[in-house]
């Protein structure tokens, strides 16, 4: 057992004394990548806040021989509404800084993802608060003490979370765009620096011109028959609406046919450094 502690089913780690430290790199588009262990193979992988379920590639999967597969399968669907059935296995242990996962549920995606081995989603964190800092490019494993000293110096912001099933996990808050309306967005951070989509259906409410904006179509990554028609235009102003400071202006929006959700953005525009809280749905921004 490592000095953080081993996380059992849905039993809360508590870690003592300093936040643990996990280096991070910043790729160019912005995917916060990481090393991690399993099964004790080492191997890159995105923290993608937006995934819902932890992915290896196939590729991965090879190297780490056995693992269990579950009977049934999980449904799960893409932004856009794609539909994907995916198999669920079993691996023994998830190894992120001093946190040891036990058990853990992935799904395995054959798919050329570069140098990259798979997707960390918020599933690994469901009792362990952790910080992203862009600055010193590294990601802490919080301490109740490093929590209560963020929260006292930063900005808290409620989190809403899509639970399902306990397989898969993500996070949700509350922003007001164009001072018009008030939505419900996905923070993912696996879409990179910069990213802000958003349901197309409300383009008229938020004054763009349909007619006049850039648009083209754009085929799924996984799927080459499936494809979803882009506008491309400028919103005024996106900020939280627990925290109207925290905003952004004058940025390039996708509007996206058949989105399911109100929005999605990426998380670099909240700040440079990101406590994200799942036990206590809240984030903390500093």
């Amino acid at each position: 057992m490592k000095a953080g502690g081993r996380v059992d089913g849905g039993a809360k780690t508590v870690y003592t004394g300093r936040p643990y430290a996990v280096p991070i790199e910043v790729g160019p588009h912005g995917h916060i990548v990481m090393t991690v262990r399993v099964d004790n193979v080492e191997g890159r992988f995105i923290l993608d806040t937006g995934a819902g379920i932890n992915v290896i590639t196939k590729k991965f999967a090879e190297r780490l021989g056995h693992m269990k597969r579950e009977d049934g399968y999980f449904t799960g669907f893409r932004a856009t509404g794609e539909a994907l059935r995916l198999n669920l296995y079993e691996v023994n242990d998830i190894e992120i800084g001093d946190m040891d996962l036990h058990d853990p549920v992935v799904t395995v995606l054959d798919a050329d993802l570069g140098d990259v081995d798979g997707l960390i989603s918020l599933t690994c964190f469901r009792n362990q608060p952790f910080t992203i800092d862009f600055a010193d490019r590294k990601m802490f494993l919080d301490t109740k003490a490093s929590l209560d000293k963020r929260a006292e110096e930063g900005k808290t912001v409620p989190v809403q979370l899509d639970d399902d099933r306990g397989i898969s996990l993500d996070m949700f808050t509350k922003v007001s765009v164009n001072d018009r309306l008030t939505l419900q967005i996905s923070l993912d951070s696996g879409a990179g620096f910069d990213v802000y989509r958003f349901n197309a259906g409300f383009m008229k409410e938020l004054g763009v011109d349909a007619s006049a904006a850039k648009k083209y179509y754009k085929k799924s990554s996984l799927n080459n028959k499936v494809e979803n028609m882009f506008y491309i235009a400028d919103l005024d102003k996106i900020s939280l609406s627990a925290a109207s400071s925290v905003r952004t202006g004058k940025v390039k929006t996708a509007f996206l046919n058949g989105l399911i959700y109100d929005g999605i953005t990426g998380i670099n525009w909240l700040g440079k450094e990101i406590t994200i809280d799942i036990p206590d749905r809240e984030m903390i921004l500093n």
